[in-house]
């Protein structure tokens, strides 16, 4: 069920004749943009700002909506329980250089744009990171879903459905290729473990490696959600 905020914006994009993705666009900036604002104006979050940047050892929770974890620093754009200060994360971390012991990023690297924000998200992730810290991201696993397109059936498919049941919800398998790699415009890229290999090494990353769900070398044990277990890649990487 959509809440009153989307069914207020499903209207106006009908009303006004707005492209729907630009129509999100413009309504995330926007959001983004006060955010940005208010970290300059606003003493609280000054001061909190302040005093996440003295503190060393963090583990970074990043992009996390609703899962912020106890003990840790856990970001979003959006100010929902558990969020210790709510950021835009494409762009400065307000953290210490050498701060993190590990930084955990899911279901959230596939929302940055190629060109400039992930580069610059990724050049904050290491510059955070203590030697031999950890990045630890995970994303919807391309080749999981392009070896479940081309099966034949909707078996493979279902299998890696996750929160739904892909044949119930759509008419062809292309349709939760769409789904899970656009996103209505909010993803911007798939990934496979090469590619993400690649882009972690370009941004200066090394001991990259494929892991499994919950397993790895992140300092303090994995906090990887349950639901996104069945279609997702995870990829870890040390400063």
């Amino acid at each position: 069920m959509r809440s009153r905020k989307q069914r207020l914006g499903d209207w106006l994009v009908v009303a006004w004749g707005i492209n729907p993705h630009v129509f999100r666009a413009v309504w995330l900036e926007l959001r983004a943009a006060w955010i940005r604002l208010r970290a300059r104006i606003d003493p609280t979050w000054i001061w909190r700002r302040r005093e996440l940047r003295r503190r060393r050892g963090v583990l970074a929770n990043i992009g996390c909506g609703p899962t912020g974890q106890p003990g840790w620093v856990n970001f979003d754009m959006f100010d929902v329980p558990g969020v210790t200060l709510p950021i835009d994360c494409r762009n400065a971390l307000p953290l210490g250089d050498a701060s993190c012991r590990g930084i955990h990023v899911e279901h959230y690297f596939e929302h940055l744009e190629m060109t400039i924000e992930r580069p610059r998200f990724l050049a904050e992730c290491l510059r955070c990171l203590e030697p031999g810290g950890i990045l630890r991201i995970i994303v919807p696993d391309a080749r999981k879903f392009i070896e479940a397109y081309m099966a034949p059936g909707w078996e493979k498919m279902n299998a890696i459905g996750g929160f739904y049941v892909p044949e119930e919800v759509c008419r062809a398998k292309m349709e939760v290729i769409n789904h899970t790699f656009l996103q209505e415009g909010d993803h911007f890229a798939g990934y496979d473990a090469e590619y993400l290999r690649i882009v972690l090494q370009d941004a200066g990353f090394r001991e990259i490696e494929q892991v499994e769900w919950r397993e790895g070398r992140f300092p303090g044990g994995c906090i990887d959600i349950d639901q996104h277990r069945v279609y997702s890649l995870y990829m870890e990487a040390s400063r």
